[in-house]
């Protein structure tokens, strides 16, 4: 479609204007004369929006009321025919009821297709039908800048995809065979040939190493724990249990002896209640002592636990601050050797002996000069690009971050080995307050019915009895020795169980973790080819616009972006936001021009501040490029 003229009546600050277009149109004119309304009116007539973006966009020219502001634009579409837009904005007043004058109530627009008015979707309609697209995406096509400039990167993205190839997921695999491996990872386990895709099983694996890694923290402190339980001297548990055998059968003789001394019933009647008593007396104090010991060992197993818990922490903390001093010390060295690069390689030019043939020792053709030079441009541009990139990964903002990182990490640790002093301190006040609360053989009332014992057994075969009840009290204590020895024994057998089954648990999930870890670089590698075949898919339908579409993170992953490059004088990719005007503009160009191919349309481009570009890029569009000339206090159009 191209644009035949345009008339503007009363329309921000213009009160008449025709101005006729060509192929090629520029329009003069000194600052604040009209260029940047000429290119609104345009846009405003074609989709219903102005060139500068301006919110709630009118055509009134401030201080003139009740009157008409028009533009009226003709078209001719790609198959030859002339339609005639305009739009006609005026303020409707309107008297109501007994009123004496009418009132303002608001602003109409009235719309026009060849001369006769029209309903707003119908203009709308037809104004897509001459344009060949629906308006929201005419803007991108008309509005030189708005593409590279205003667009969301979602929304150009979204189009930019339109551009690239359907790759699959095996046309990756084709590309690096070292990828095949990949293949393994992806299966879904019990679902035969089903398998995940590349971010599903990247999202479980990286869930499963997070699991891991703190798996393989924890493991070595379980292991030394249950080491803490065993004896520094392993014990023979067949030695125990003969030496058992013997004291039961000691035990055994003694209990005879004892049942052989001659007692009157009497006797053997008191002694027997005042065993009863002294039975039921201990019963009564260990249940009203119960509550309170328990109390006590609660609290003592709950500091434990919550000093476990600190110890974990600190010993987590101790564990990353190294890691973060030297991320730090690597992110400095690299800075300061990309810079050392960047600053050797920016510097280096062709080399004039790469002109010479190397096989006859005559100068090269021109044209494979030429291709050598540009080989050459084209290799340090990337290059210096990447240490750019790879710089910025690494630079101050990165390592000023980790340091605050390492900050806080110093301070958590400090803290939380405060904490374990203090809980520390807190257990001990408590062990100390359990072991305040006597045994029962240790308290008066104890010692008073001992006594009453004592007075019972005065008598010779009494002293014999207790005589015995001692040798029986000592083999009792031994017998209660041994088993305890025994149950140590049994309990270090299972604690060496313990520690093998957590020694294999512990190769087992470093095996897991460097089989996913292995697994993840595969999928981060699949990622970032499937990244580069989209991009240079992409790129290859633009003439001097690289597009970048992906960003390399310093955890490792890609973020989605979309910035143009364009190539600065000497040949290097510079990103757009760097590049000068002119570059700006041909970047412009070149992504309208690709646009208008993709899409099978023809719509004309506008170019604001035409005067700072000296050589356009030549496209096939109609163009209208808008200029300062100081001298053109009124605009003057020249048609090519």
């Amino acid at each position: 479609m191209k644009i035949l003229n345009l008339t503007l009546e009363n329309f921000r600050g213009i009160k008449n204007l025709t101005v006729k277009f060509g192929d090629y149109t520029d329009i003069y004119g000194a600052n604040g004369v009209g260029k940047t309304t000429v290119a609104n009116a345009i846009c405003w007539l074609l989709i219903d929006r102005p060139a500068t973006e301006e919110k709630e966009f009118n055509p009134k020219t401030i201080g003139l009321s009740e009157a008409h502001h028009i533009a009226e634009m003709k078209v001719k579409t790609d198959e030859g025919e002339e339609i005639a837009f305009k739009k006609d904005f005026y303020e409707k007043y309107t008297k109501k009821k007994g009123a004496a004058v009418a009132e303002y109530t608001g602003n109409v627009t009235d719309y026009y297709i060849d001369g006769v008015k029209f309903k707003q979707k119908d203009y709308n309609a037809t104004m897509e039908r001459a344009l060949g697209l629906p308006l929201d995406k005419a803007k991108m096509l008309i509005v030189l800048s708005y593409f590279a400039d205003t667009m969301k990167t979602e929304e150009k993205r979204k189009i930019l995809f339109e551009f690239a190839e359907d790759f699959t997921d095996e046309d990756v695999f084709k590309a690096d065979k070292k990828l095949a491996e990949l293949k393994d990872y992806l299966k879904i386990p019990g679902a035969d040939e089903k398998l995940y895709t590349i971010e599903q099983w990247k999202s479980i694996a990286s869930e499963e190493r997070k699991k891991l890694n703190k798996d393989l923290e924890l493991i070595p402190t379980r292991i030394d724990e249950v080491n803490k339980t065993l004896p520094e001297e392993k014990a023979d548990a067949a030695a125990l249990k003969d030496e058992l055998k013997k004291y039961e059968t000691e035990k055994e003789s003694l209990l005879e002896e004892k049942r052989d001394l001659g007692k009157d019933d009497a006797s053997k009647a008191a002694v027997a209640d005042l065993k009863v008593e002294i039975a039921s007396a201990k019963a009564e104090y260990v249940n009203k002592t119960a509550d309170a010991r328990k109390e006590k060992q609660d609290k003592i197993s709950a500091l434990s636990d919550e000093l476990q818990n600190i110890s974990a922490k600190i010993r987590e903390i101790d564990g990353q601050i190294p890691n973060i001093e030297g991320q730090i010390l690597l992110f400095s060295h690299k800075h300061k050797s990309l810079l050392g690069e960047y600053a050797k390689l920016n510097v280096k030019t062709f080399d004039k002996n790469a002109e010479i043939c190397p096989t006859c020792g005559q100068k090269l053709p021109e044209e494979r000069i030429e291709e050598l030079r540009v080989e050459f441009n084209r290799k340090k541009s990337e290059r210096l690009a990447e240490i750019k990139s790879e710089g910025q990964a690494c630079g101050k903002d990165a390592i000023n971050a980790l340091e605050e990182k390492l900050k806080t990490l110093k301070a958590d640790f400090q803290k939380f080995n405060e904490q374990h002093i203090e809980v520390y301190n807190k257990r001990k006040e408590v062990e100390g307050e359990l072991k305040a609360i006597p045994a029962f053989e240790d308290t008066e009332g104890y010692k008073e019915l001992q006594a009453r014992m004592q007075t019972l057994l005065n008598a010779p075969k009494e002293s014999k009895a207790e005589e015995i009840d001692n040798k029986l009290s000592e083999i009792q204590e031994k017998i209660e020795n041994v088993n305890s020895s025994i149950a140590k024994v049994a309990a270090a057998k299972e604690s060496e169980k313990r520690i093998e089954e957590l020694q294999k648990e512990l190769k087992d999930t470093s095996a897991r973790l460097e089989y996913l870890e292995r697994g993840i670089y595969l999928s981060e590698a699949f990622t970032r080819l499937k990244a580069k075949m989209v991009t240079e898919s992409v790129n290859k339908h633009f003439s001097i616009t690289r597009f970048i579409l992906f960003r390399d993170q310093i955890n490792g992953g890609l973020k989605e972006v979309c910035e143009p490059t364009g190539q600065n004088k000497a040949g290097e990719w510079v990103e757009y936001r760097s590049l000068n005007f002119a570059a700006k503009v041909n970047t412009q160009l070149d992504i309208v021009n690709t646009l208008n191919k993709h899409y099978g349309v023809n719509l004309p481009v506008i170019i604001d501040q035409a005067e700072s570009v000296t050589e356009p890029m030549k496209i096939n569009e109609q163009t209208i490029r808008l200029i300062v000339s100081p001298k053109d206090h009124m605009l003057r159009s020249e048609v090519f």
